[in-house]
C-alpha cells in the first residue's frame, strides 16, 4: 500500500501521516522535514535549499527532489508500503514520483487532499513557533504564552521559522494554488483523490482516511 497525504500548510498532513504510519504499519516520508534536515547542512545544496525555502520561499526543484525521493525508495524493501507526505507538490514532481516508484515496482494506490481554508491555514500556521535546539513544535497561546518564554522541554529560545509568518504563509498558499492543485486534479482525474474537510478533528479526520483505505 503505498499513500499519498497533500494538503494546503496548517492542514494537519504531517499528523495524519504520522497517525497511518504508526496504524498501518508504513513508513513516512516527510519531504519537507528531509529538505530541511539537509538545508542545514553547510554544502552546496544544502545552501541551495537554505535559500529556497527562507529567502525566495519557492518550491525545492524537481531535481533536488530526485536525488532525496531516489534515494530514500531504494532504502526501502519493496514489500514495505510508505505514505508520502509532502510529495508530489508539481506537475513535473508528479511524473518523477510515478516513474520512481514504477522502478521500485511501486504503484500509488490513493491520495488523500485534506483541504482547508486560507483563513484556517493563516490561523493555524501563525501560531507555530519551533525550538532552536530540541526542534520541539510549540503553539503560541497554548503550550507557550509569549514569545519570550524558554522551551518547556529543553529551556532553549523559541522561535518562527521565517516562512510561519503570515506573510510568508500567504506566499506559499499562492504556490500551493499555482503548483499544487494542477497535481490534486491530476490524481483526481486518475480516480485514485479523496478530499477529507481539514477543518474537522483530527480524530474524525484520522477515522474517514482510515474508513476510505479499508475500502480500496
Amino acid at each position: 500500500m503505498n499513500i499519498i497525504i497533500l494538503g494546503q500548510q496548517g492542514s494537519g498532513k504531517g499528523t495524519q501521516a504520522e497517525f497511518l504510519a504508526k496504524e498501518m504499519s508504513l513508513i513516512h516520508i516527510d519531504m519537507g522535514k528531509t529538505l530541511r534536515e539537509v538545508a542545514k547542512l553547510d554544502t552546496p545544496l544544502g545552501r541551495e535549499i537554505y535559500d529556497i525555502q527562507n529567502v525566495t520561499k519557492t518550491l525545492v526543484p524537481s531535481r533536488i527532489l530526485r536525488e532525496v525521493l531516489h534515494f530514500k525508495l531504494g532504502s526501502i524493501p519493496s514489500e514495505q508500503g510508505i505514505v508520502f507526505d509532502g510529495v508530489p507538490r508539481t506537475m513535473d514532481q508528479s511524473e518523477y514520483m510515478e516513474e520512481a516508484l514504477q522502478e521500485f515496482g511501486r504503484k500509488i494506490n490513493a491520495v488523500f487532499f485534506i483541504n482547508i481554508s486560507e483563513a484556517e491555514s493563516i490561523k493555524r500556521i501563525s501560531k507555530r513557533w519551533i525550538c532552536k535546539d530540541c526542534k520541539s513544535v510549540f503553539i503560541m497561546g497554548k503550550d507557550v504564552k509569549d514569545e519570550k518564554e524558554k522551551c518547556p522541554k529543553c529551556g532553549a529560545e523559541i522561535t518562527q521559522r521565517n516562512d510561519d509568518t503570515v506573510s510568508g504563509i500567504k506566499k506559499r498558499l499562492q504556490v500551493f494554488a499555482e503548483e499544487t492543485m494542477p497535481v490534486i486534479n491530476y490524481y483526481k482525474e486518475q480516480g485514485v483523490l479523496v478530499e477529507i474537510n481539514g477543518e474537522q478533528e483530527i480524530e474524525k479526520v484520522a477515522g474517514e482516511i482510515i474508513k476510505n483505505i479499508e475500502q480500496i
